[in-house]
C-alpha cells in the first residue's frame, strides 16, 4: 500500500490559508493583550500604543489610495480633526466619556471628509492630491492663528484623561493607566477597525471601489455613480483616520496644529507606501516599520528625515506599490508554488 502526500486544489488551499490567517490573528491579539502584563515595560508598551494609533490611520488612508485609487495629501485634516474634537468637546461641552469622545471624533472627521471629498472628487491624480493638500492646509492655518480662540495657536491644548463608561481612570498612576487600561483600549480599537474594514472592503461597496480604481470609465458605463462612491470612500477613510487621531490625542496628552500640517499627511502616506498600497495589512506593517525606524534613526542621527527618505526610495524601487507586506506575500506564494510543483 503506497502512501501519497495530500495535494490541495485552489479552493482547499485558499480555505486553509484563510483558517491559518484567522488563527494567527487570534493568537497575535492574545499575545499583544498579554504583553504589557508580562513585560511591565512602559516604554515598549507606549511605543506599541503609538504604532497602533497610526496603524488605524494608515488603514483609513489606504481606503482612498489603495482601494479607490485617489492620492490624497490632506489626511492630516482628518487626523487633526479627530484630535481637536476630543479636546474641544471635553473642554467646551464637558463630555468626558472616552467612547462618546471617540464616536464624536469619527463623526466630525467624517463631516470634514465629506466636505473635502465633495470639493475635490471631480479632479484627478495630481490635481486631486494638490486640492486635498490645499484644503487641509486651510484647517492648519485656522488652528495656528487660533481663529475663534479655541486652539490656542502653536501653544496647543492639554488633554486630560477621559472616563470610561463613567468609570474615572484619572486617579490611576501613569504606568497602570498605560499598561493596564489605555493600551488595551487602543488594541481593541485596532482589532475592531480590522474586522470592520475586512467585511466592508469585501462587500459590494468595497468591490465597487476597486472597480473604480481599476477602470473608472468602465465603472461609469455599468451605471456606477463614480463621484458619489469617491465621496463615500473619503468619508469612511476620514472617520477611520479621525479615530486614530482621537486615540493618539489621549495617548500624548497635548495637541498642537502641527498634527494638521501637510507633514503629518506625508507620514501617513509614507506608512501606507512602506507597508504596501492596496494590501489589507500592509498599512499596519508600514506604521510599525515607520515608527520603529524613526525611533532608531532619531537615536543615532539628527538627519532622520534623510534616513526615512532613503528607506522609502529603496522600498519603492525594489517592491514598488506592493511594499513590505506585498513583497512578503509574493515570497510566500513563490515558496508555496515550488513545493506544490515538487
Amino acid at each position: 500500500m503506497s502512501t501519497r502526500l495530500p495535494t490541495f486544489g485552489n479552493v482547499e488551499l485558499t480555505e486553509t490559508l484563510q483558517d491559518w490567517r484567522l488563527l494567527s490573528g487570534i493568537v497575535l491579539f492574545v499575545v499583544l493583550a498579554l504583553y504589557p502584563g508580562i513585560t511591565l515595560n512602559a516604554y515598549h508598551t507606549r511605543l506599541l500604543t503609538w504604532i497602533m494609533c497610526f496603524a488605524i490611520a494608515a488603514m483609513g488612508f489606504n481606503i482612498v489610495l489603495g482601494y479607490t485609487g485617489l492620492l490624497s495629501f490632506g489626511h492630516a485634516a482628518f487626523f487633526g480633526t479627530g484630535m481637536y474634537t476630543v479636546v474641544l468637546v471635553m473642554g467646551q461641552a464637558g463630555i468626558n466619556d472616552l467612547v462618546v469622545l471617540l464616536l464624536l471624533a469619527m463623526i466630525m472627521s467624517g463631516i470634514v471628509g465629506a466636505i473635502i471629498g465633495a470639493l475635490s472628487v471631480k479632479t484627478h491624480e495630481i490635481y486631486f492630491a494638490l486640492l486635498t493638500l490645499a484644503l487641509a492646509q486651510l484647517l492648519y492655518i485656522l488652528a495656528v492663528r487660533d481663529i475663534g480662540g479655541l486652539t490656542r495657536g502653536t501653544d496647543g491644548i492639554g488633554v486630560s484623561r477621559p472616563d470610561f463608561f463613567g468609570i474615572p481612570v484619572s486617579e490611576l498612576s501613569a504606568q497602570i493607566y498605560l499598561l493596564g487600561f489605555y493600551y488595551h483600549v487602543v488594541l481593541v480599537a485596532l482589532a475592531a477597525t480590522i474586522v470592520l474594514l475586512w467585511f466592508v472592503l469585501r462587500s459590494p461597496f468595497g468591490l465597487t471601489l476597486k472597480m473604480i480604481r481599476e477602470n473608472e470609465t468602465r465603472a461609469e458605463m455599468t451605471g456606477v455613480p463614480v463621484l458619489r462612491y469617491r465621496v463615500y470612500s473619503m468619508i469612511l477613510s476620514a472617520m477611520i483616520v479621525g479615530l486614530g487621531g482621537a486615540l493618539y490625542a489621549v495617548l500624548i496628552g497635548h495637541i498642537t496644529p502641527e498634527y494638521l500640517d501637510w507633514t503629518m499627511s506625508g507620514e501617513i502616506v509614507f506608512m501606507a507606501l512602506l507597508g504596501g498600497i492596496g494590501t489589507f495589512f500592509g498599512p499596519v506593517i508600514g506604521a510599525g516599520g515607520f515608527i520603529m525606524l524613526q525611533e532608531l534613526a532619531l537615536s543615532y542621527t539628527e538627519y532622520w528625515h534623510f534616513t526615512m527618505g532613503l528607506v522609502l526610495f529603496v522600498v519603492v524601487l525594489t517592491l514598488r506599490e506592493n511594499g513590505i507586506w506585498g513583497g512578503a506575500k509574493t515570497l510566500v506564494e513563490m515558496i508555496t508554488d515550488r513545493r506544490g510543483e515538487q
